[in-house]
């Protein structure tokens, strides 16, 4: 018997590797066909009559275990039949998605040790794609060519590309992501339920490209999956393979349909909050398993990016595919961490994905044993972004820490060390910075007031206690206003210890919610906007 396994990698960086939208949308529909259309038509190039539903390994020739993240994983009895499964499928790649990383492994395994086969053909899969050159050595400079315009590859053609528009040189890579362009926007109408089909998406590219002030990328990853896909195979050991081929295929059948659901749900979620808009300036470019990478108005991330977790967390508990999986882990339902990285309309895509993802690696997914969390930054600079320096930007005098993120949404936004660092926290404090006296539109905090605040928080913890306590001073005799200052406080406390890192007496940093708050404000309505 033998494992194939075939992938793709630097999905990421292939889709936002041009800022031109066409061709970002593009990008991610090819990445979608390498485990939907081209696996499908490899499968049944080599394997006739093969159907996927139906075909197992003892009684057929062939045995679709996973599809999706632009991977799929196939079990043979021939090896030579794996092989050519490999270079039907890279072929078809290589010459409709030029630029697209994909490559595969066929792995021998002994019928009783297919948990330790899957585990063996993913780690020979990465050391293949490391020892081969990678897609860049395919575009050669020599002879001379000009640059792409968008790309910066070497260019194939000139393109005439709009009414009006001067020709543009154009790379093999983009010349490929736009004629993939239409067919992208059919796929993301399907995926999003959107009445209006693709003229409906033509239009959310539009505006997210010419109109949108403000734009975001949002990415977001399930927590602890690869644990329990290495666990799996030790859950089911002594079944045999069969046990463990169903189970890996029904847990990630059940990934999938539940990160779908879970979009489709926080669209709803987020559409009636924001006061039914339809459909939602949302492009879902990578939604396949726990893997979610999406580009949206900027003030449609932050409630979105919530919706969608807290959905996913539902939507996993009450899963039957997902259920025994997760009964066996001692889990109630999955978790994810995300980041959300909003930008301006013009700023290079790639930079915000790196900073959306770096924000889910390193803040929410930094707390994922408590729960579902996301992170967040407002990019208000045109520098290259480095997180570990934005932070810093905010710094305390004397080194104490400023962001309280990330944010616990949720069922682990219940758990008690989450104190300051709940959604509903984040919630109450842009409210209360809303919040305008009664038949006034003048704010209840004054904004010099809290950009007075924000500067002491900046100077150090006795300066911002001072100011804090000045103004409860100022406004000792206006119960409204000082109920809206108490509200972006913890307890009384403008700024507390941070919990993730320990004790504040052993070094641990002090956070406050109010710099979060600030900067969130012209992203979340206020509640009679939203209502």
């Amino acid at each position: 018997m033998y494992v194939v396994m075939i992938g793709t990698a630097g999905n990421q960086r292939y889709i936002f590797s041009s800022g031109k939208r066409q061709e970002v949308v593009g990008a991610s529909d090819l990445i979608a066909r390498v485990d939907g259309a081209w696996a499908d038509e490899a499968l049944e190039e080599v394997f006739r009559g093969f159907a996927k539903s139906e075909w197992r390994v003892e009684s057929h020739d062939a045995e679709l275990l996973v599809a999706g993240a632009g991977g799929i994983t196939v079990l043979v009895r021939n090896q030579e039949a794996g092989r050519r499964l490999v270079t039907e499928l890279t072929r078809r790649a290589l010459k409709e998605a030029p630029g697209l990383d994909v490559c595969g492994v066929v792995v021998e395994y002994v019928p009783g040790e297919l948990a330790d086969a899957i585990g063996k053909a993913r780690t020979e899969l990465a050391a293949v794609r490391e020892a081969r050159p990678g897609p860049q050595a395919r575009f050669l400079r020599l002879p001379l060519v000009e640059d792409c315009a968008s790309s910066g590859l070497p260019a194939k053609a000139i393109r005439f590309e709009g009414e009006g528009e001067p020709a543009q040189p154009r790379s093999a890579a983009a010349a490929a992501k736009l004629a993939a362009y239409r067919s992208a926007l059919d796929r993301m109408a399907a995926v999003k339920d959107a009445h209006a089909g693709r003229r409906a998406m033509r239009g959310i590219v539009d505006e997210l490209g010419l109109n949108a002030e403000w734009v975001a990328v949002v990415h977001a990853d399930g927590n602890g999956l690869g644990e329990l896909l290495r666990t799996l195979g030790e859950s089911v050991r002594g079944e045999g393979d069969r046990a463990y081929a169903d189970a890996l295929r029904a847990f990630s059948l059940g990934v999938d349909r539940c990160g779908k659901g879970a979009f489709q749900e926080a669209l709803r979620r987020t559409a009636e909050e924001l006061g039914g808009e339809d459909p939602l300036p949302v492009l879902p470019l990578v939604l396949g398993g726990d893997d979610l990478t999406v580009v949206c108005a900027g003030e449609v991330a932050l409630p979105f990016t919530r919706h969608y977790l807290e959905a996913f967390e539902e939507e996993t508990a009450t899963d039957p595919l997902l259920g025994p999986t997760l009964a066996r882990s001692g889990r109630a339902h999955l978790g994810a961490g995300a980041g959300v990285a909003i930008v301006k309309r013009n700023y290079p895509f790639h930079f915000a994905y790196e900073l959306a993802e770096k924000l889910t690696e390193v803040e929410a997914k930094g707390v994922k044993s408590w729960g579902s969390a996301l992170a967040f930054v407002v990019l208000f600079e045109s520098a290259a972004p480095d997180l570990k320096r934005i932070r810093a930007s905010v710094t305390l005098s004397g080194g104490s820490g400023g962001s309280a993120s990330p944010y616990l949404v949720g069922e682990g936004s219940e758990d008690a060390r989450a104190r300051g660092r709940r959604w509903a926290d984040l919630r109450r404090r842009v409210d209360a910075l809303n919040l305008c006296e009664t038949g006034s539109k003048e704010s209840l905090i004054p904004r010099s007031a809290a950009h007075d605040l924000r500067e002491g928080v900046c100077l150090g913890e006795e300066v911002a206690a001072s100011r804090f306590g000045l103004l409860l001073r100022r406004f000792e005799k206006d119960r409204e206003r000082r109920e809206a200052l108490m509200e972006l406080t913890e307890e009384g406390e403008l700024l507390w210890t941070d919990h993730v890192h320990g004790d504040h007496a052993h070094g641990a940093k002090k956070v406050t919610g109010l710099l979060d708050a600030m900067t969130a404000q012209r992203f979340l309505k206020a509640k009679e906007e939203a209502r």
